[in-house]
């Protein structure tokens, strides 16, 4: 019976001395990484039954690695908590989630060493983990702000590590390389997928575009780059001041739509790369991908893959084509439910299940992102998704990054107002942002007020902190 992290001891025999993980100044090869997770996991199985929760509580990188494949080995949920968490925050996950057993980076260091030997005999009496067995609870704010436990199975996960091995087509000598903290879903998911399949992985622990692009150029036997639209628009950016990447030959993008100038500026920084996106929710795993192939119509985030079904409006009745409603999603890749905390968005219905993404499909099955539920804002009546009109900012080519929100306003309910982040100085920013709004949006969806930023506050997986920037306006209203 398959599980994740079932080929580990496979690696650590055939390449003992090969590089597994390299995560800043840590390096571990396969004997010592895998050596490493047996202790962990004798000491999860002294300390807990099968089934029980593990809550992680690790800033290294490494670390958490290791303690989540021990975790997934030895048929316990892995509970990944965010150590940036605020402590009021953090303690009102941990009363939520109520794990049997924390493990913080003191415990980790202190971890007495055990012979592998005895460690390997040590496990006889448990069963193996089952595919429909939970191994993973991450946590995800969603429309409420508060993080809920979600639920991931071992079956789940193996059948996306099938769709991964299929869909991109990744070498076995590449190097998985992350630029994001591991507590974001993508991040992380990239990470295990590609150690469980024997591929090195290399770690970022913070984003920086000029060392990540270093570890890049390095990898003389190929990489494959996993970063959010966001994370990629500030590596072409200093790309372009230090020249092109040719060892990169796959780039994973995902956590929001990819901009169409952003991923033409990539095909120069990265010209040996295939360059796919993916949509897809911490809940269910991929719902569309879009290669390189240049099939997908401009603004589509591409077809289901053969195990994923997708239903617009209801699943007993769907919308037609080029009708937008909520996406409904089927398949073997979708989460059990929320361990703790709940989203009104998420619900289910005989198996389908929709978690508040809005779009439509076209008459070849490609998918179109209209917006969020959540995040509608009824302006004067009319109800609008400020992600389209973010779309339209984002193509002008003074801007880099954009947020739009609605504020409390006395005679329209709402008022849109746009925070707005450019790559030099505008004239007439507010007026030349106006005027592109104008004509490319309805009236009625034009922002009353531009914010000029610097830099936008983004969320530690690199996407832009909208609940953040939304309370900043909020409390510059107030303050004028």
């Amino acid at each position: 019976m398959s599980f994740v992290g079932d080929r580990l001891e496979d690696f650590s025999v055939t390449r003992p001395d090969d590089i597994a993980l390299n995560a800043g100044a840590a390096s571990w090869t396969w004997r010592h990484f895998v050596d490493k997770i047996e202790e962990m996991e004798a000491f999860i199985r002294e300390r807990t039954s099968q089934g029980g929760r593990v809550g992680l509580l690790l800033e290294d990188p490494d670390a958490l690695l290791i303690c989540f494949f021990a975790c997934a080995r030895t048929a316990r949920i892995a509970m990944v908590l965010d150590s940036g968490w605020p402590i009021a925050q953090l303690k009102n996950v941990l009363d939520a989630a109520a794990p049997d057993l924390l493990i913080d980076g003191a415990i980790f260091l202190n971890l007495p060493s055990i012979p592998a030997a005895s460690l390997r005999r040590s496990d006889s009496r448990e069963a193996p983990p089952r595919e429909d067995d939970p191994f993973y609870c991450g946590f995800t704010s969603g429309s409420t702000g508060t993080p809920k436990g979600y639920l991931r199975t071992h079956g789940s996960w193996l059948k996306s590590f099938e769709v991964s091995d299929r869909e991109f087509g990744i070498r076995g000598t590449e190097r998985i390389v992350l630029a994001g903290q591991l507590t974001h879903s993508l991040h992380l998911y990239g990470a295990v997928c590609g150690l469980a399949a024997g591929h090195g992985v290399v770690l970022a622990p913070r984003f920086d575009p000029r060392t990540l692009l270093s570890a890049l150029a390095r990898a003389d036997t190929g990489a494959t780059l996993y970063a959010t639209p966001t994370q990629l628009h500030f590596l072409a950016e200093a790309a372009e001041r230090s020249g092109p990447v040719e060892a990169v030959h796959h780039v994973l993008a995902s956590g929001a739509k990819w901009q169409d100038k952003d991923r033409q500026r990539l095909t120069a920084v990265f010209p040996n790369a295939g360059l796919f996106e993916f949509y897809g929710a911490s809940e269910t795993s991929f719902i569309t991908i879009s290669g390189p192939d240049g099939d997908a119509p401009p603004g589509s985030v591409g077809q289901a893959p053969p195990e994923v079904e997708i239903a617009i409006g209801t699943p007993d009745s769907p919308e037609p084509p080029g009708t937008a409603g909520a996406i409904w999603v089927k398949g073997a890749l979708l989460f059990t439910g929320y361990h703790c905390g709940n989203d009104p968005l998420t619900r289910w219905q005989d198996g389908w299940l929709t978690f508040g993404d809005v779009g439509c499909l076209d008459e070849n099955g490609y998918l179109f992102l209209v917006g969020r539920t959540g995040r509608m804002i009824v302006t004067s009546g009319l109800n609008v998704y400020p992600e389209e009109i973010e779309e339209v900012l984002l193509a002008h080519p003074g801007v880099s990054g954009a947020v739009v929100t609605g504020l409390s306003d006395p005679v329209r309910g709402q008022r849109l107002e746009a925070a707005v982040e450019v790559r030099a100085p505008l004239p007439d920013f507010e007026g030349e942002l106006l005027r592109h709004c104008r004509e490319h949006l309805a009236p009625g969806k034009w922002p009353r007020r531009f914010h000029l930023y610097e830099r936008l506050p983004a969320t530690p997986g690199g996407k832009p902190d909208i609940q953040r920037v939304a309370l900043e306006l909020q409390n510059k209203e107030a303050a004028e």
